[in-house]
């Protein structure tokens, strides 16, 4: 990022207890250059963040950004241009965090114009109140990838100021940066990598704390739980509060829900964080497949779904966040006899799992569902190569020594062995590419030279309790003005535009 020409004027997202004490440890860096800082975040900042998600005026410590809100047209950079589309996708595919389906205080858009609409006046605000405030810098502690920061962001990089983007690392106690969350991956040449030392790796990958309780192997079998009880009454208190007085059709739902949990193993637990009465046909799909007992004999590539909405997929998945798709490009890349071994995320609940997701699955005749049961580390370990859009899966499998094809934008994907997708490509382009251990120590020895020190992320600081938010603060608070001001290289780079 080049040095500024003029003092800093920086619009900043910050939500969590970690980003908020960094940024007020900004405001407190002795000649940073920045002169100004709009706060977006909870009721304690300038501006609460969130507000468009449900289209509700919350004031902030300066009031409201849709107070005396009229249409300026600031954001006719964007709306007029060329990415206008993918971003109003990208934007409505954050914004289906809040429907019915998926939440119970949801904001009751239903109507796919009116997604449009919010989406419009989400960019002219912002875009306006950028004009408005001199913005000249634009910092996110995450990869945008909620409604507000990903409109932000879109209205940001339309106007041309400076996007710095934070992301933590896989690494402990590191974060990466970026201008776009799609450089991801991509690192230039630079005078300074020959001093990298390589990094040693722990076998598999790495400890994926957030994966706790997940198993891998046959279990006994689960049944209803108190909880899951609670969680149907729930959605029928907020959604259909009749229902709860018709006893035929509340014991018929709690006999089928029965049925449902006792086809899973006692850890997965298929109504435990949401119930949505639309979620029922995805448990009972899920059901049927198992007993069914993979044959990894023949040649596969394992493909394991990841959970959504979530940032992989919404944020860094691209036209790939449609997992579907990325599923049929492999599907016409396999040569006769070759399968697809999907498995589902254990996590998972029926959010983004229609019918018609399952429909349209089932139309790929390579592909094959697998079990909750079936053990991932076995699935990869058999495969001929993994493909995935940009989950940690990726690393996992180069880390064993598998080829992988990457669909999206992975912090991984320039790492030895994985292929990047392209139209063309050939599974045996894929297989050549076979990762060397060698190689990829440095990559990753490469990678953490060039990352920083600190967290910037809660779920990351929570598990890393000898390093407290007070003391971490102000050391990322130190790194972002450098960030800001030219003074250290950014992680990642620009791509080469590809042909």
């Amino acid at each position: 990022m080049n040095a500024p020409a003029a003092p800093i004027r920086l619009a900043v997202v910050a939500t969590a207890d970690l980003s908020e004490k960094t940024v007020a440890a900004l405001r407190d860096q002795p000649g940073s250059g920045i002169t100004h800082i709009v706060h977006l975040g909870g009721k304690g900042a300038d501006y609460k963040a969130n507000n468009f998600f449900r289209m509700r005026a919350v004031q902030g410590q300066r009031g409201d950004l849709m107070q005396n809100d009229r249409f300026t047209g600031a954001a006719r950079a964007l709306e007029t241009g060329p990415r206008m589309a993918q971003a109003q996708l990208e934007a409505i595919d954050t914004l289906t965090r809040g429907a019915a389906q998926m939440a119970y205080k949801h904001h009751r858009i239903s109507d796919f114009h009116d997604y449009q609409h919010i989406t419009h006046i989400a960019h002219d605000v912002y875009a306006r109140m950028l004009q408005e405030e001199g913005i000249t810098h634009v910092l996110f502690f995450d990869i945008p990838h909620m409604f507000h920061d990903t409109c932000l962001k879109q209205a940001a990089e339309a106007l041309g100021l400076d996007v710095l983007i934070l992301r933590q690392s896989f690494f402990p106690r590191q974060f990466y940066s970026m201008r776009d969350a799609h450089h991801q991956g991509h690192m230039a040449p630079r005078d300074t990598d020959s001093g990298a030392a390589p990094a040693t790796l722990p076998e598999g990958g790495g400890d994926l704390f957030y994966m706790q309780g997940v198993k891998q192997e046959r279990a006994a079998p689960g049944g209803l739980s108190a909880r899951g009880i609670g969680q149907m009454l729930v959605h029928h208190a907020v959604n259909d509060p009749a229902k709860l007085l018709n006893p035929v059709y509340m014991a018929r739902l709690l006999t089928r829900m029965r049925r449902i949990a006792g086809r899973f193993p006692d850890w997965r637990d298929p109504f435990f964080h949401f119930f949505h009465t639309d979620h029922l046909a995805y448990f009972d799909y899920l059901a049927e497949v198992e007993d069914r007992q993979p044959d990894l004999d023949r040649p596969y590539v394992y493909f394991p779904l990841q959970f959504q909405p979530e940032m992989t997929t919404s944020s860094l998945g691209g036209r790939y966040r449609d997992q579907i798709l990325a599923l049929e490009r492999l599907a016409e890349m396999l040569p006769e006899g070759h399968r697809i071994y999907v498995k589902e995320n254990p996590k998972q609940t029926g959010k983004m799992r229609s019918p018609l997701f399952f429909h349209r699955l089932d139309r790929i005749r390579q592909v094959e569902l697998m079990p909750s049961y079936a053990s991932s580390p076995e699935l990869l370990a058999r495969s001929v190569a993994v493909a995935n859009v940009s989950g940690t899966v990726g690393w996992e499998a180069v880390s064993a020594g598998k080829p992988v094809l990457c669909f999206g934008a992975a912090w991984w994907s320039g790492a030895p062995g994985v292929t990047r997708y392209r139209p063309g490509l050939t599974l045996d382009a894929v297989l050549a590419n076979t990762p060397e251990r060698g190689a990829l120590e440095r990559f990753a020895g490469l990678l953490q030279a060039r990352s920083h020190a600190g967290n910037v992320q809660r779920h990351f600081a929570r598990a890393d309790a000898g390093h407290p938010d007070d003391e971490t603060a102000p050391l990322v608070a130190q790194t972002v003005v450098k960030l800001l001001n030219g003074d250290l290289p950014l992680t990642f780079d620009s791509p080469d535009p590809i042909p």
